[in-house]
Order: structure tokens, then C-alpha cells, then sequence
């Protein structure tokens, strides 16, 4: 398995941004097609608000195109350059609530962390992605630079099935990974009926798909988990996190309050996520 269809998420504020380029070395390395989906919400919110072909809306309409029209010529450019498979893309609304739809379209979707009071005000973008779209999701951090992302790999393992979720998400990385590092933490799951387990061997599992794995006991409480995972990551000099995420729900503050949303948050290299 490997991924063909890859879209990567086109801030409206911005011209271009680490992760387009992360994205392109991401396609480029797997001979994938990669599309530039640019959302806006200004234009959205005025038609919602007035008339679609009001006068302020066409305004609204005319000023997002001439904007985007820029950063749609940069990507292009970029794609023939690099000699990828491609286009461009556009669409107006939530941006969270577009690229959780497009992610359910395509293999693996990639997009920026959240800038606070820099973002369209709306529900956090890679969050969405992560946990609704269906998708797994390659959140790249909004500073650094980031030219290895995948060769050396940190997987946060506690045997849940959003962590399963993001290792089999993950196969094209780990197939091409030189290191794979797995965290084993304690599973939360109890399942009554089981009075002898089979074999949960994940690092059997791994190293049948990767060139080399190791282990790495890991032990934290919920509340510090997410910082202990970034910790990890950079004493074992990985490059890229493979994760599950949880959350929203009616009871998304209590699942989301832990490692998800501190990584999301405070992360310092690209994390791939899956629910």
C-alpha cells in the first residue's frame, strides 16, 4: 500500500509555508499526485450573512481570487519544477470543516499547525482533520524546517485502536523509514470475555515492515504524556511522530484534554496522526 492522492491545506493568510514544502517532498517520494486546496472563510461568512450575488459578496469573491491567484502560480511552478503530478484547488467556508471533507477523498492529508490569533477563527484545523475526516493527517509544525521528515520514526504505542489507526495509516512511512523507534506505554483497554490473549507482538509486527525497530519503555501519567512524547522524540533524534489522536465527542475536553492536544500544540517536528 501507498499513497496516490494527497492534498495539502493552503492557508488564505499566507503565500507559502514549510509544510507545502514538506508536502512536495512527501509526493515526490512516493510518485503521488499532489493537489493545493487553499480555503478562505471571509467570503463564506459575507454570503452566509447577505445575498450570494450581493454587491459585498462579489467584492468578497473577487478580492479571494485575486489573492489566491499568486499562490496558485507559486504551486504551480513548484510542481513543474519538481516534476510532480498535480493542481490547485480552491474553496470557500470553515477551513476544518473543508479539509475534513477533502481528507475523506484522498490517502493522507497535510496541513500546518495552528498559529493562535494568526488563523481564520474556527475549529482547529488539524485537529479536525485528525479526528473526523477519516484520514490520517500530517500536522507540520508552523516553524522549522524540516528536510528528513520520516527517515528516523517515533510511534507512541499503547495498543488502542487510534494508535493501530495511525500504524497502519503510517505503512507508506514506515515501509521507507531507516529507524523506527516504538514507544510502548500501558493499554487502557479491558475486554472481559478474554481469558487468554493471542500474541500482540508490535514489534514483530514492524520489523516485518521496516528496515529497523527498537523499543523504549514509556511511563506517564495522562496529564504529562504529550510532553513526554515530544521529550522522547528529540532524545532518540526522530524526525517525524506516528500517533493516535482523540477527541470530539460529547465529552471532547476530557479525551482531548491529554497528549493530543499538548503535542498538537507544542510540537517541534511534522506528527502523522489517525483516529
Amino acid at each position: 500500500m501507498t499513497w496516490r492522492d494527497i492534498p495539502v491545506h493552503v492557508k488564505a493568510n499566507e503565500d507559502w509555508s514549510e509544510h507545502i514544502d514538506v508536502a512536495m517532498r512527501l509526493a515526490k517520494n512516493l510518485d503521488a499526485w499532489l493537489t493545493g486546496l487553499r480555503t478562505s472563510q471571509n467570503a463564506a461568512t459575507i454570503k452566509q450573512y447577505l445575498a450570494t450575488n450581493s454587491e459585498a459578496a462579489l467584492e468578497a469573491e473577487a478580492r479571494e481570487t485575486a489573492l489566491a491567484s499568486e499562490t496558485e502560480r507559486r504551486f504551480r511552478d513548484a510542481l513543474n519544477a519538481t516534476r510532480l503530478d498535480g493542481d490547485w484547488d480552491a474553496a470557500e467556508g470553515n477551513p476544518s470543516e473543508i479539509l475534513m471533507l477533502a481528507g475523506r477523498v484522498h490517502d493522507v492529508i497535510v496541513v500546518k499547525q495552528t498559529q493562535e490569533g494568526v488563523d481564520e477563527p474556527g475549529w482547529d484545523v488539524p485537529e479536525a482533520c485528525a479526528v473526523s475526516s477519516g484520514t490520517p493527517t500530517l500536522v507540520v509544525p508552523s516553524e522549522g524546517s524540516f528536510p528528513s521528515s520520516g527517515e528516523r520514526l517515533l510511534i507512541a504505542w499503547n495498543g488502542s485502536q487510534q494508535a493501530a489507526a495511525a500504524v497502519h495509516g503510517a505503512m507508506p512511512l514506515i515501509h521507507r523509514a531507516k529507524h523506527v523507534t516504538v514507544m510502548i506505554g500501558r493499554g487502557k483497554e479491558s475486554l472481559s470475555t478474554i481469558t487468554r490473549y493471542p500474541k500482540l507482538d508490535i514489534v514483530g509486527h514492524l520489523s516485518r515492515h521496516a528496515a529497523e525497530v527498537s523499543t523504549w519503555a514509556f511511563e506517564a501519567h495522562d496529564w504529562e504524556a504529550g510532553a513526554r512524547i515530544l521529550d522522547i522524540a528529540d532524545e532518540k533524534n526522530a524526525d517525524l511522530v506516528v500517533m493516535g489522536a482523540y477527541g470530539h465527542s460529547a465529552w471532547r475536553e476530557l479525551f482531548l484534554g491529554g497528549a493530543t492536544r499538548h503535542v498538537l500544540k507544542h510540537m517541534t517536528l511534522p506528527v502523522f496522526m489517525a483516529h
